[in-house]
């Protein structure tokens, strides 16, 4: 279940601020025929939505406005479990029965087998029972998936690599079904399996991965299913068109009494407004990376310090680092979490860390405690640690601005204004704003 947390006073102040923006705008409610026939479809399958209704809206684009003013504690949505799309769906089907029996040794992935299932009704067309739902799902993403190589090199670097492993998983898992296919395709469609190309995988890929609700295992599988391990992956029609917000408080989950995936809001709204959903709490990095967008002021928002580069910018300064301070380091987890944060600043393990360095080895040993409760070591350690705190906020904004000389070298006009580019770019400014923060109210503490 998803169910977000309460906020202290400074952050419900910041909350208040920052919902303004987008939470409270009014929508334009959608008319196409598609959505329509999607909601008919829907309600005659038992999925409840209430007074809910796709719209458009200008900063977040479609989602759901709700007709009716909505309280704490409302039911929003309600879909039924047959309605859901799991792999105990996709295994009843004869398409992955098919592709089970071709390789009766070889288990396929929860997200495999899910593709295949979309796929096959996607191919099906008008006569699949899924097409009203299938025929509204997004035809392409905004994932890095789908960058170019131009539109790639605009991300930051640490993210490059994480979008590059991405890619090269989903081709992978599409090679590796295409293999066991072309051992034995005489049981399959020709015409199907000269539709499975690595593009409309890609598709299918990232219809589960953006749109899947998380079920937690609360649907069993088939008896002698051949799925590799558990899943959580659900699709839920209608109730996928909701978007994410860093700040909606809901409970979500499936109910085994009733036997529906219900949503619940604990953030109220008044006719006309979005109603959202809580992905939980993801930076602007991991949004990108798994659904293709990012949210203009993102409560959870950070930028990480590699250990390398930590080390690089303490080491000049110190005698290297004794076993015991390693050993406190490695105890305590203090290579986690060593990021900077619009809101805080530095994180309080990478604070502690700099402290923990910053100690000399005497002072160290007889105080070590200290450093673990924030306490006061001296003027000789924070002075230390504060010019370790500009020297690592200053290398990472000037590496920034390093790449965005050449960015803008590499990036030809038009791609500069493609929407992959815009996102890249604007990542990139947040970021940077979240640095230059920090620096500011270093320089004025």
């Amino acid at each position: 279940m998803i169910l977000m947390g309460s906020y202290g006073r400074t952050g419900r102040r910041r909350k208040r601020k920052r919902d303004g923006d987008h939470r409270r705008e009014f929508g334009a409610a959608v008319f196409e025929q598609g959505y329509i026939e999607l909601l008919k479809w829907a309600k005659r399958n038992g999925i409840s939505f209430g007074k809910l209704r796709p719209a458009y809206f200008r900063q977040t684009g479609r989602g759901l406005m709700t007709c009716r003013k909505l309280s704490k504690g409302d039911l929003v949505i309600s879909v039924p479990e047959k309605m859901l799309i799991t792999t105990k769906t996709a295994e009843r089907s004869q398409i992955v029965k098919t592709f089970i029996k071709l390789q009766p040794k070889y288990s396929l992935t929860a997200i495999q087998i899910l593709c295949i299932f979309i796929l096959y009704e996607k191919f099906q067309g008008g006569s699949s029972f899924w097409y009203p739902y299938i025929r509204t799902l997004p035809t392409s993403f905004n994932t890095p998936a789908y960058f170019k190589a131009e539109e790639l090199s605009a991300l930051p670097s640490s993210l490059q690599q994480q979008c590059v492993t991405q890619i090269k998983t989903v081709r992978e898992s599409f090679e590796e079904l295409k293999r066991y296919v072309e051992n034995d395709s005489t049981m399959l469609d020709k015409a199907f399996l000269d539709f499975l190309t690595f593009d409309e995988f890609r598709w299918a890929w990232f219809v589960v991965n953006t749109r899947s609700v998380f079920k937690a295992n609360c649907i069993d599988l088939l008896p002698g299913s051949r799925l590799q391990t558990q899943d959580n992956y659900a699709l839920a029609p209608v109730l996928d068109l909701l978007n994410h917000n860093d700040t909606t408080e809901v409970q979500a989950g499936f109910n085994q009494e009733s036997k529906h995936y219900e949503i619940c809001t604990f953030t109220p709204y008044k006719k006309g407004m979005q109603v959202f959903i809580n992905y939980g709490p993801h930076d602007n990095r991991k949004l990108l990376l798994e659904y293709g967008f990012i949210l203009p002021h993102n409560l959870h928002n950070t930028v990480a310090f590699s250990e390398d580069l930590i080390y690089s910018v303490v080491l000049p300064d110190i005698f290297g680092i004794s076993r015991k301070k390693r050993e406190i380091i490695a105890v305590n987890e203090l290579h986690k979490d060593l990021c900077c944060s619009e809101g805080s600043g530095l994180s309080w393990n990478l604070l502690v860390l700099l402290r923990v360095l910053a100690m000399k080895e005497d002072h160290f040993k007889r105080h070590w405690q200290r450093v673990l409760t924030g306490e006061f070591l001296g003027e000789d350690v924070e002075n230390r640690v504060s010019q370790w705190r500009q020297n690592l906020i200053e290398r990472v904004l000037i590496s920034y601005e390093l790449d965005e000389k050449n960015i803008a070298k590499f990036l030809s006009s038009d791609i500069q204004r493609s929407e992959n580019a815009k996102l890249a770019l604007s990542l990139r400014n947040q970021e940077k704003h979240i640095l230059q923060n920090a620096l500011d109210l270093l320089k004025i503490s």
